[in-house]
């Protein structure tokens, strides 16, 4: 199937999100730095936050794909929306399943990223503080 047309049923915000950290437009200091860490493999845990609208997730996920090539973004990273699955039984199930296999494409960190992190409950937050594995978190101010 052409690209075209497999982006012909998006909604525009998705059809349209920047696909690169270069496609990005605004918080140029924000995009070096983080192109930086990504260029000398050195990309720490990260916490973005601010109104909606304003860029959060299409930067991680310009990252994302700047990290890993196609084939192994459905392997390497998972996005969770946060305010949909915000439990505890999440972060036990889903999150450490995840975390914790491994691939025999790639070697190095997978990541998760939690969309709208500030609405899962104390309890999951908790236990994301004991779990090992690279997290991106994006809280809604």
């Amino acid at each position: 199937m052409v690209k075209s047309e497999t982006r012909v049923n998006l909604p525009w915000v998705e059809k349209y999100r920047p696909s690169s950290l270069d496609d990005l437009v605004s918080h140029d200091d924000i995009i070096k730095t983080i192109g930086k860490f990504i260029r000398e493999d050195q990309v720490p845990h990260l916490l973005f936050y601010g109104p909606p609208g304003t860029g959060k997730t299409s930067t991680i996920l310009a990252c994302a794909r700047q990290l890993y090539t196609p084939a192994q973004f459905s392997s390497m990273v998972l996005e969770l929306n946060a305010s949909d699955d915000r439990g505890i039984g999440i972060v036990r199930g889903q999150i450490l399943t995840f975390a914790s296999t491994r691939t025999i494409f790639k070697s190095g960190f997978k990541l998760i990223i939690l969309d709208e992190a500030d609405a899962m409950t104390m309890d999951a937050q908790n236990a994301l503080r004991r779990t090992p594995y690279y997290l991106i978190a994006i809280y809604q101010l």
